[in-house]
């Protein structure tokens, strides 16, 4: 699950000059449909679609120093028997993310992973707080803020899903976790 090098690629791709030319641009609570996830488009002015497929939506606004992504992404899942055991799962998987090529490159500031029963699946809860100390286009290190749901699909639970919401910026923003709860409370597995 390499959910946290997608989303810094779509926070890079936010700063990058020309971004606007290569992406189509979606307006805040525009309904995007693949066969296995449903969601609306955030608040804020400026989402472009950076990926969507059958198994992925990718959607990323901002600039170097104050940016943002959301993403529904589906990938294998490996088993888990207990909520422990699928907590334990995420947490190796998202130990593994990062930027391959700049190991360095981000300090784990705060994180949790905890089994969650919102769902009538299975879901894991992930909040995590780094230090990005590459940023493309930054000046200063800047805070990356996710939060997220790592789900099994209902249609299959081989399949995993990850829904996140980011934030990238020299400061916290003091409404992020609530306009986050509001993107993930949103998104819908869907049976195709």
């Amino acid at each position: 699950m390499k959910t946290k090098g997608l989303l810094l690629m779509l926070l890079a791709g936010a700063a990058t000059p020309g971004f606007a030319a290569h992406v189509e641009e979606v307006a805040s609570g525009e309904r995007i449909t693949t066969p296995y996830v449903s969601l609306s488009v955030p608040a804020g002015a400026g989402w472009q679609v950076q990926r969507r497929s059958d198994t992925a939506i990718a959607l990323a606004r901002g600039e170097a120093d104050n940016s943002f992504a959301v993403a529904a992404l589906l990938s294998r899942m490996g088993a888990a028997d207990s909520p422990e055991e699928y907590e334990a799962l995420i947490e190796q998987a998202v130990a593994k993310d990062g930027d391959p090529a700049n190991p360095d490159r981000y300090k784990l500031l705060e994180q949790s992973v905890k089994y969650s029963n919102e769902r009538p699946y299975p879901c894991v809860r992930y909040t995590a707080t780094s230090e990005d100390r590459a940023a493309r286009g930054a000046t200063v290190p800047l805070l990356l803020e996710l939060y997220g749901l790592y789900c099994r699909h209902p249609a299959d639970p081989s399949i995993g899903v990850t829904i996140m919401y980011s934030h990238r910026g020299v400061t916290r923003l003091p409404h992020l976790a609530e306009d986050a709860e509001a993107y993930l409370r949103d998104v819908v597995l869907t049976t195709p």
